[in-house]
């Protein structure tokens, strides 16, 4: 396997991670409906767009291994189902990280 070709793979599972993790950061409010007031489990110096900063930060090297793993998993399929697995593998080990955050945060 080529060096380029799993690159592409960290890559894929990196920007899929990043992109559940937003949408799951944007979203948990409605996801989790007891949640009534989500500006009142902040802290006095911390805000929502600081807050998926870090979150962004933490999961980055999760969605890069995921990616090479979720490359290695399809041999059979090609490359397209081999690219679409290595963003499921992303978003897979990226989204646990993230609510155990946004848990941790809102007590």
């Amino acid at each position: 396997m080529k060096i380029r070709q799993n690159l592409a793979f960290m890559v894929s599972g990196w920007i899929a991670g990043e992109i559940g993790t937003l949408g799951f950061g944007l979203f948990w409010p409605v996801m989790f409906p007891a949640i009534i007031q989500f500006r009142h489990y902040f802290n006095a110096g911390s805000g929502l767009f600081l807050i998926m900063g870090i979150l962004l930060i933490l999961v980055s090297p999760l969605g890069l291994v995921g990616g090479l793993i979720g490359g290695r998993v399809p041999k059979e399929g090609g490359r397209t189902s081999q690219l679409i697995m290595a963003a499921v593998f992303g978003v897979i080990l990226s989204l646990p990280v993230a609510c155990l955050a946004l848990w941790y945060i809102t007590g």
